[in-house]
């Protein structure tokens, strides 16, 4: 006979309770969740922290455009030391070697010109001796007068020679001069201070007047030499300051003068300016920034203030509150590390010079350094 099982309906109804409240609770995870989303969303993403920057102010000052010409550093006083007086040469100077004015660079052999010192102090004595003879024979005569038994033509060929005596010995004095001259000029001095930066003839050579020597450098006193066309130097007059660059140091030297002859192949003009102590080398290349018209007064910033993009140049002011405000700007004229801007910014207000390349528009900042007026 088969059993017939009775199901309990008790189970039954404990598993619809369970499920029933797995639901619920479910529900309420579920609100809570939508709840905590739907604040997000009102209150909106969290604010970045403030950034750690560097602020300069904004500048008035008189700024011009500027274009750049080629130039080099040459030395007030370099010479190619010329030999005066003609002989062999006994010794010059080594190069590099630093000299001052009236020292002795070369020397050369003083053998024909002592004999020339020693032949013209002969002449002298011999000639000094025959015009006070005929100075005295002169002197008799006359004092005998009529009485004497010369004629008067006798006496005037006396007087004659008794003159030219006297020119012959001023013409052996000159010569004496002259020998005593090229006698000094055996020692090669140096006109001015400076180090001897070549030889032109080596010991055992013989120097004719006008052989060069040794090639003397001031290496103290130093100019820039630029060549520009006349419309680049329209502003630029002796007295002003310019500034120079080698590429690694940048120095203002002042235009001693623009020499107005124009080159007739190149058709520019030479400039002069001289720099101040310098260790810069002669010969060295340079860039001179020429103003191409009279300064006017800009609002101006330090060039590491401005972020550059494909589109558009920025800058970032911070206001009172300390929040970032990106300007945009456009540029004008240059002069060293500042630069023209035109747009909202007015002179004294504090902009970002370090830090600004990931600063977002009303972002707070943390300023350090913050200087006045510039770079910081």
């Amino acid at each position: 006979m088969r059993k017939i099982s009775i199901k309990r309906p008790g189970r039954y109804i404990a598993g619809a309770a369970l499920v029933l409240a797995i639901a619920s609770g479910g529900a309420f995870v579920a609100g809570l969740l939508d709840n905590t989303a739907n604040a997000a969303a009102e209150d909106g993403p969290p604010a970045p922290p403030p950034a750690t920057v560097r602020t300069a102010e904004a500048i008035s000052t008189e700024l011009a455009p500027h274009s750049q010409a080629p130039g080099s550093v040459v030395s007030v006083n370099d010479s190619l030391i010329a030999a005066a007086t003609p002989g062999k040469i006994l010794w010059v100077s080594e190069i590099g070697s630093e000299v001052e004015a009236g020292e002795v660079i070369a020397r050369i052999d003083p053998a024909d010109a002592i004999l020339q010192r020693d032949e013209s102090r002969a002449d002298i004595k011999r000639l000094t001796a025959r015009a006070d003879y005929l100075a005295r024979l002169v002197e008799r005569h006359e004092g005998l007068g009529e009485d004497g038994g010369e004629s008067e033509a006798a006496i005037d060929q006396m007087r004659a020679d008794r003159d030219e005596a006297q020119q012959n010995l001023e013409r052996a004095r000159v010569a004496l001069r002259r020998a005593q001259t090229a006698l000094e000029r055996t020692e090669v001095k140096a006109p001015f201070n400076g180090r001897i930066a070549a030889r032109a003839i080596e010991v055992g050579e013989f120097a004719n007047p006008g052989a060069p020597i040794a090639r003397l450098v001031n290496i103290d006193a130093l100019e820039v030499t630029a060549r520009a066309p006349d419309a680049m130097l329209v502003a630029v007059h002796a007295g002003d300051e310019i500034r120079v660059t080698n590429g690694l140091d940048t120095l203002t030297a002042k235009v001693r003068a623009v020499v107005p002859v124009g080159d007739t192949v190149s058709r520019t003009l030479e400039l002069r300016l001289v720099l101040p102590a310098t260790d810069w080398h002669i010969g060295s290349a340079v860039q001179v920034s020429l103003p191409r018209s009279a300064p006017k007064r800009v609002v101006a910033v330090h060039r590491d203030a401005l972020i550059l993009r494909a589109d558009r140049v920025s800058v970032f002011k911070v206001g009172a509150d300390d929040a970032a405000a990106q300007i945009e700007v456009e540029l004008g004229a240059a002069d060293g590390d500042y630069i023209e801007v035109i747009g909202d910014i007015r002179p004294g207000e504090r902009v970002v010079t370090r830090g600004g390349e990931r600063l977002r528009d009303g972002q707070k900042v943390a300023i350090q350094n913050a200087g006045a007026g510039a770079m910081s």
